[in-house]
């Protein structure tokens, strides 16, 4: 299954579950608190807060985003800049059950995929451990074994810039891998930190396609599958594999790839801002092209290959 049939299914999965499709926002955010659009629910956070949303209830996307904070973990398997992020979203509509519910069925009777577990929230001083999650995921028949508990760190989500909706979450991991993150909105988390109790309760779910396509596809991982594999060999073409580390095709494969989608948003090379974010992924692309011998200007021909896929 490709990446294409992939994102077509999540999002006719979810129409069919009476959601509107709302195309991805520009990873340029109206949301001056961040630089970048960073997840699926930005576009919709003033639906959470209150706001009529004119799309109705629920919505389902697939969007853009650029996230910086694990730039210098790129080169690994799993880490990105720039992804895809799979999400449905509901304000007001509907919350834990039904969140839950449609989640294992895309997973496991749409796609025919095996849960290995899932972690819920396991509660502190502010906010309760997440008992209902944990009876909905029982009641799925998921074994209490297979139930984990985390803190904040891992299983509280929010917001995204200095204020804005939060909550706990519960997470999915398939292949040992994190596939699916679900947040529940329950709160608003002001500037100093404090919480307060949001008047109309939301869900807010993303899902990675690159790493849903690895698991998918079986791959070993997300530079494997056809979202990147292409760009891949066209660097391998190019110089001797033996020359190559994974970890310089991966980094090149990876910044050509945010660095076609950011300028596409019509963000330009700066000394400041966004500008400075894509001036430097740039940077760092062409300084491996020249480390590793790659044709002079080959990161245009990489580009192309990013705009074919």
């Amino acid at each position: 299954m490709t990446a294409k049939d992939i994102r077509s299914k999540f999002l006719e999965f979810f129409k069919e579950n009476n959601h509107v499709v709302v195309s991805s926002s520009s990873l340029v955010p109206e949301d001056d608190s961040v630089l970048l659009t960073t997840a699926g629910m930005q576009q919709f956070k003033p639906y959470y807060l209150g706001e009529k949303s004119p799309y109705g209830p629920n919505t389902v996307s697939c969007q853009k985003s650029f996230r910086t904070s694990d730039i210098e973990e790129i080169g690994d398997e799993t880490h990105l800049t720039f992804f895809e992020m799979l999400g449905n979203f509901s304000f007001g509509g509907y919350f834990k059950k039904q969140a839950i519910n449609l989640a294992f069925d895309f997973l496991t009777k749409k796609l025919g995929l095996k849960i290995d577990y899932v972690s819920i929230f396991i509660g502190d001083k502010n906010v309760p451990q997440d008992q209902e999650s944990e009876k909905i995921w029982l009641d799925l028949g998921i074994k209490p074994e297979k139930i984990k508990k985390f803190g904040r760190e891992d299983n509280f989500w929010g917001p995204t810039g200095e204020q804005g909706p939060c909550g706990p979450t519960t997470e999915i991991y398939i292949n040992g891998t994190e596939i699916w993150n679900l947040v529940f909105n329950e709160y608003y988390q002001d500037k100093d930190g404090q919480l307060t109790y949001l008047k109309q309760k939301g869900v807010d779910t993303g899902m990675g396609l690159e790493r849903l396509a690895t698991i998918i596809q079986q791959k070993n991982n997300i530079f494997e599958t056809d979202l990147f594999f292409p760009i891949i060999e066209e660097i391998r073409k190019n110089k001797d594999v033996s020359l190559i580390s994974l970890k310089e095709e991966r980094i090149i494969a990876d910044h050509i790839r945010g660095a076609v989608f950011l300028i596409s948003d019509k963000v330009l090379p700066s000394n400041i801002d966004r500008g400075y974010i894509l001036r430097r992924i740039l940077r760092r692309t062409i300084r491996y092209n020249k480390l590793i011998g790659l044709p002079e200007n080959f990161i245009i021909y990489l580009a192309d290959k990013v705009i074919q896929i």
